[in-house]
């Protein structure tokens, strides 16, 4: 399901002209992706030669890859090259890929994603300032859903950081409060739902973040999470392999800066980075 060629080009196209930071570059930049267009990025490094870690970052459903920019800005002044990532849906239309609205367009599209992380992961680790035995990954909502995926099929991570996702997304289609499953439900047919279940069960990350063994997890919930409950968040904790960590902000679906904090502390810990 998510095999590519890793011998195709990363194709890596300049959008924008450079950005500095007081020493820290971020560049706006798209590269290929292994089933069609491309992937918009920012890529965030220090100065100098490294080895650096680095961090693969995914955002949630309402927002695109500049949430996580200054998060890795603030990594990148202790030691990670970062690199967040546009899901399909955010990209431009030039290198946007249509899928159907259909149960197989939606399967297409988060296999879509799933493939576009790990060519992210090949970005990194092939930088010569990026050590490959020091790689993380920050995904929020959308971004930890599908987190728990790449958890199971990839080896190249050795840290993740979860933030409320959903262990059992397909679920969803059938039974999620968020207006956006609500509105599909309202436009089709109970057979159709139940056609898009069956087709994104596969996909759901209860099937693989319980072989994310040897990488370490942490899973951050909100007490006050306006869509996941705490029992859906104790379902995706429960499911996964140790090493892991679950903790609770008293906060809604999208955290505060303790929760950032804490996860910088963590991934440091981690990866090796210097001190705050």
């Amino acid at each position: 399901m998510f095999e590519y060629d890793t011998r195709v080009s990363l194709d890596i196209e300049e959008l924008s002209p450079l950005q500095d930071r007081d020493g820290i570059t971020v560049r706006d930049i798209a590269y290929a992706s292994p089933r069609g267009g491309k992937v918009t990025a920012y890529l965030v490094a220090p100065e100098g030669s490294g080895p650096f870690a680095g961090v693969l970052y995914l955002h949630p459903g309402q927002w695109d890859r500049s949430c996580f920019v200054e998060e890795a800005i603030a990594l990148a002044r202790r030691g990670a090259v970062g690199l967040s990532v546009d899901a399909p849906v955010k990209r431009p239309p030039r290198f946007a890929v249509r899928h159907p609205r259909t149960a197989q367009g939606y399967l297409a599209r988060w296999t879509q994603m799933i493939v576009d992380l790990q060519r992210g992961l090949d970005l990194l680790t092939s930088r010569p300032d990026v050590d490959p035995e020091r790689i993380g990954y920050v995904g929020h909502s959308y971004g930890a859903t599908l987190g728990g995926v790449l958890a199971g099929i990839e080896e190249r991570v050795h840290a993740y950081v979860l933030m409320a996702g959903l262990v059992a997304h397909s679920e969803w289609w059938r039974s999620g409060e968020h207006e956006y499953y609500r509105h599909f439900r309202e436009q089709v047919s109970a057979k159709q739902v139940d056609e898009m279940v069956e087709t994104m069960a596969p996909l759901d990350a209860i099937h693989f973040i319980g072989s994310a063994a040897p990488a370490a997890l942490l899973f951050q919930f909100a007490r006050h999470d306006q869509f996941i409950s705490e029992h859906e968040a104790l379902r995706y904790w429960r499911a996964a392999s140790e090493p892991k960590e679950i903790r609770w902000y008293d906060t809604d679906h999208f955290f505060d800066d303790r929760a950032r904090q804490e996860r910088m502390a963590w991934l440091g810990e981690r990866l090796g980075l210097s001190a705050a």
